[in-house]
């Protein structure tokens, strides 16, 4: 088995618990490629084997069986710009908060890894965005995972963001913003701001506007089909157009085009993990608050 390592840096409470998870890598692949920004990392926190190779690029990264991510859930966001449409399974390891992508905690490193080495796990499609503006390419990758945020640049007025779908038009919002997400977005940003959950594998966006001015605008949940055109107006000139944790100035009165990318991000899943029990155990469902 074939096996790449990404992540981002750590609390040093996680060192005993990512040793872990780099041993038991190796030992199902004695040369593992990692990211070579996280291998400085880890060289600094830890002994790394000579037999590590790197990668810094989605070019350098191949096509391994596996891609570890060890982090939280913007880690597996900065994955998905090296694995683009390889299909390449991501399996999250989880130092971070919430944990809905990087959902294998320390205390599972080990039935995780022997489920990946006995091929007792299963593969879960995630439908990505993929965003057009005349003018800009993104660093040459024009997709999201969680959602495309339209939002204003400074403190000082609303954004007016007019949304039309497949040339039929749908509102226009006053707000600080507007957030189209896809089922996965929809416990994040979508989620703080108000929208609604929904289960991953469902073939819709959501629209939810941030601190809308008429509070008549309540979040929209759409068919992922056809085309969204979004042009932002206002006092500015400029406003922020954000591709989950990658942020771009946007001109104002350029059109903003969302459609469904051609290809989805596939993630790995134990055995015993389903979204109802993930989305329980993270937002403490069901649990008497009297008695957190």
């Amino acid at each position: 088995m074939r096996i790449a390592v990404f992540g981002k840096t750590f609390a040093a409470t996680y060192d005993d618990a990512v040793k872990h998870v780099l041993r038991r890598i190796q030992e199902l692949d004695g040369h593992p490629i990692v990211e070579v920004g996280f291998h400085e990392l880890l060289k600094g926190r830890m002994r790394v084997a000579s037999e590590w190779r790197t990668f810094a690029s989605a070019d350098d990264l191949g096509q391994p069986d596996l891609l570890v991510v060890i982090g939280g859930d913007g880690t597996v966001l900065e994955a998905a710009t090296f694995v683009r449409d390889k299909r390449i399974p991501i399996l999250g390891v989880n130092t971070g908060r919430l944990g809905f992508l990087s959902n294998v905690g320390s205390e599972e490193i080990d039935l995780a890894m022997d489920a990946v080495s006995a091929g007792r796990v299963w593969y879960e499609d995630r439908m990505m965005l993929e965003i057009e503006v005349e003018g800009m390419d993104f660093d040459g990758f024009p997709y999201a995972l969680n959602e495309v945020a339209l939002m204003k640049r400074d403190t000082s007025s609303m954004v007016t963001v007019e949304v039309h779908k497949d040339d039929v038009f749908v509102n226009t919002y006053w707000a600080d913003g507007l957030i189209v997400s896809t089922p996965t977005g929809s416990t994040a940003y979508s989620l703080s701001a108000g929208g609604p959950i929904v289960m991953p594998g469902s073939a819709v966006w959501c629209l939810t506007p941030i601190a809308p001015h008429n509070l008549n605008d309540r979040p929209l949940v759409l068919p992922a089909e056809g085309r969204l055109e979004l042009v932002a107006e206002g006092r500015a000139d400029q406003f922020l157009l954000s591709l989950d944790s990658r942020t771009f100035v946007l001109p104002a009165g350029r059109e903003v085009g969302v459609r469904r990318a051609p290809f989805n991000l596939r993630l790995v899943n134990l055995e015993h993990q389903e979204f109802f029990s993930t989305v329980r155990a993270k937002m403490h469902w069901g649990i008497d608050p009297r008695n957190r």
